[in-house]
C-alpha cells in the first residue's frame, strides 16, 4: 500500500516529498536520495512546520510519522544528526503528539544499521516508539494499530 488517492502533498523538492494520508493518519517523509548533512536538517525544519500546521488542521487526530528510507544515503545519520533530533527535533514531536515513529529500511545496509541505532538508542527517551520496516505494508500497519 503506497499513497492513497486523498493523500495531500505537503512538500516536495529533489530530496524529500511529504504527504499527508488520512487514510492511515500519518505524515509521510520520503527520502528521493542521499542528502547532505545541512540540507537533512533545513528539510527536518520543513517537516517540524508541516507537522504543526497539519495537527492544527486536524486538531482531534492522533497524527504518525513514516519515514521511507529506502533511497536514503549512510552517512546521514551521523552523531551530529542524532545528538541534534534529540535535542530540538523530538521535544517539537511531542508537544504535537506524535507517538509512533516507524522508518521504511534503507536500501543501504550501513544505512540500515545508522537507524538502528538511532531508534535503539533513542526509543526510551524520546517520547515516542520508534521501529523500523522492511515495507512500506508494515510500517502503515504498525503505525495505525491501537
Amino acid at each position: 500500500m503506497e499513497k492513497s488517492a486523498q493523500s495531500e502533498i505537503l512538500f516536495d523538492d529533489q530530496y524529500l516529498q511529504l504527504y499527508f494520508d488520512p487514510s492511515i493518519k500519518c505524515i509521510v517523509k520520503v527520502w528521493k536520495s542521499p542528502v547532505p548533512e545541512a540540507q537533512f536538517r533545513e528539510l527536518i525544519v520543513k517537516l517540524l512546520m508541516q507537522i504543526i500546521q497539519t495537527r492544527m488542521k486536524h486538531q482531534n487526530m492522533v497524527i504518525n510519522l513514516i519515514a521511507d528510507c529506502r533511497n536514503l544515503g549512510s552517512d546521514t545519520f551521523t552523531q551530529e544528526v542524532i545528538d541534534w533530533l534529540n535535542q530540538e527535533v523530538h521535544k517539537i514531536y511531542a508537544m504535537n503528539k506524535i507517538k509512533r515513529k516507524a522508518f521504511v529500511a534503507s536500501n543501504d545496509v550501513m544505512a540500515n544499521m545508522s537507524i538502528v541505532n538511532y531508534i535503539s538508542t533513542n526509543n526510551a527517551n524520546a517520547g515516542f516508539e520508534m521501529n523500523i520496516f522492511n515495507s512500506m505494508e508494515d510500517a502503515q500497519a504498525w503505525v495505525t494499530k491501537e
